[in-house]
């Protein structure tokens, strides 16, 4: 199995977060974002990357 280069791995989670703020994500995708995030120890649980977009797409805490 090929070693996970982390840096990239945030990195590249990081400019995803963009599409989320933005408010490209379907809201499906913006939960399995902010469960990834969950997982990867970046947010607490039932904590969205950015929720007032969340909100907006009518997502629920």
């Amino acid at each position: 199995m090929k070693p996970v280069n982390v840096k990239k791995l945030y990195d590249d989670f990081a400019d995803l977060g963009w599409d989320y703020t933005a408010g490209r994500m379907s809201r499906s995708a913006m939960e399995c974002y902010d469960q990834i995030a969950i997982n990867l120890g970046i947010l607490e649980e039932h904590e969205h990357w950015n929720e007032d977009v969340f909100e907006s797409k009518g997502g629920y805490h």
